[in-house]
């Protein structure tokens, strides 16, 4: 889905744009299997979103033998996933290191962290996406979503937010975009930032912050025990199971729709079977009832590009972006 609404609706699900790397096929993987173990890196301190996925894969690609057993998921956290990515870039050519990513795979460049950019590197799929939720510690100050938009609109600077892995990420933008809707100044936001989602919680539920914005399978234990609650749903829809009676911005008169994808990169200059070989193997991720019953755990919603696809898919994100930051002034 396109940007519109002059950037007040932010949706990570479009595809458009021109991009590269022509899909291999599945006889083409057969001609190419990672020889040694596998390192799935990831950005954030372990514990997040971004942890749990990498480590879901692992144990899928493990017990279909896809990948040696002494493979590893390694968390290189530092400078916005910026750390990582020089890692995976400093093993060109070898497909036996991929990556899980996020926005921040886009976002990194176009904020100055990192030289690096997405087409330094080799897509290889896009997974799914999660919606952005706002959650609050069930004793706090902040009632519910019409209380918490009042606030923000009377003062934009007493109400601190956590969000994952600094500036430019889903979670930041969907707390940006909640103070333009509500009509508060955005630069006067406090947004927190932190390594992960999961320490973000844990400061919301120390009492450090008011509001943590994040996918909510990384809340979920703490919604079930009745220590945070989900008072909003950045999203187009409200979201089955668990969080059906849970309103959406978009209900409250506020057009805020944020989610979050998750991808697979690789380092610049794969093979084509090498590619396919991933590509193929994370397609059957995508099937296997591990994931199913996850993304119903966590509220995931499929989005499975191929290597193709997912690179016009980040030329796109790689608009929106530049987009969004014009937005901030920056």
């Amino acid at each position: 889905m396109p940007w519109t609404n002059k950037a007040r609706r932010l949706t990570f699900g479009a595809m458009a744009a021109a991009g590269v790397l022509a899909s291999a096929g599945l006889s083409a993987a057969e001609d190419w299997k990672p020889t040694k173990p596998v390192e799935i890196v990831i950005g954030n301190a372990p514990g997040g979103a971004m942890d749990r996925m990498a480590r879901l894969a692992e144990g899928f690609l493990k017990s279909d033998q896809l990948i040696p057993l002494q493979s590893i998921v390694l968390p290189k956290p530092g400078g916005g996933h910026a750390v990582a990515l020089a890692y995976i870039k400093g093993h060109e050519g070898d497909a036996q290191y991929i990556m899980a990513v996020n926005t921040l795979l886009i976002s990194n460049n176009l904020l100055g962290r990192s030289e690096l950019k997405y087409t330094d590197f080799t897509a290889l799929s896009i997974l799914y996406e999660e919606p952005m939720v706002f959650a609050v510690k069930s004793d706090g100050a902040i009632k519910d979503a019409v209380d918490l938009a009042a606030k923000l609109k009377n003062d934009p600077s007493s109400v601190s937010f956590s969000v994952s892995s600094g500036l430019g990420t889903a979670n930041h933008m969907a707390a940006v975009l909640l103070a333009k809707a509500v009509g508060a100044d955005i630069q006067a936001l406090k947004a927190v930032s932190f390594e992960s989602g999961s320490e973000g919680i844990t400061a919301a539920l120390g009492g450090h912050v008011d509001v943590v914005v994040t996918p909510p399978g990384s809340m979920m234990q703490f919604v079930n025990s009745k220590e945070l609650r989900i008072i909003a749903v950045a999203g187009e829809k409200r979201v089955e199971g668990a969080l059906a009676d849970v309103p959406t911005w978009k209900e409250l008169g506020y057009d805020v729709s944020v989610s979050a994808w998750r991808g697979i990169i690789g380092p610049p200059n794969l093979t084509p079977e090498q590619v396919a070989y991933w590509e193929a193997s994370f397609a059957d991720f995508m099937k296997s009832d591990a994931y199913k019953k996850s993304a119903a755990d966590e509220v995931f919603t499929a989005h499975y590009l191929n290597a193709a696809d997912s690179a016009k898919f980040l030329a796109t994100m790689d608009q929106q972006f530049r987009d969004y930051l014009k937005l901030l002034g920056m």
